[in-house]
């Protein structure tokens, strides 16, 4: 490995809907800086592999059954204060915005706008502990 090179962040891509986290997982696995190392459907299965894995990052959808990304980012960032959760998803206003960045995540990302600025929150978050 030369200077250059970089080790990829470890993505876990949370997101109730499969076609959604499907395109969202080939995005973002077709950048060299990222490597996604689990995925899952709700909130549940977040939380236990997040406590898991360790990722570097985690991109959590808000609205999810069993368990909805309120709640899984709380329970991730008060089992581990490091963890970094971006939020993603297709419903906006502020105080949805304020509520789950008070839960613990770094960033908020409309779904709609994944193309543009996705990437770019991710990178942003994850130089935060680089």
């Amino acid at each position: 490995m030369t200077n250059h090179e970089t080790i990829p962040r470890t993505i876990l891509l949370v997101d109730d809907h499969d076609p959604t986290r499907e395109e969202i997982y080939s995005l973002i696995e077709r950048q060299q800086d990222f490597h996604i190392v689990g995925e899952a459907g709700n909130g549940v299965d977040a939380v236990q592999l997040a406590e898991r894995l360790h990722p570097d990052l985690i991109v959590m959808d808000i609205n999810m059954p069993e368990k909805n990304g309120f709640e899984a980012t709380r329970e991730i960032c008060a089992s581990d204060p490091n963890a970094r959760i971006l939020a993603f998803s297709n419903h906006t206003g502020e105080h949805l915005i304020d509520a789950i960045l008070a839960a613990g995540a770094l960033g908020f990302v409309r779904k709609d706008h994944a193309y543009e600025e996705l990437l770019p929150a991710m990178r942003k978050i994850v130089n935060l502990i680089c």
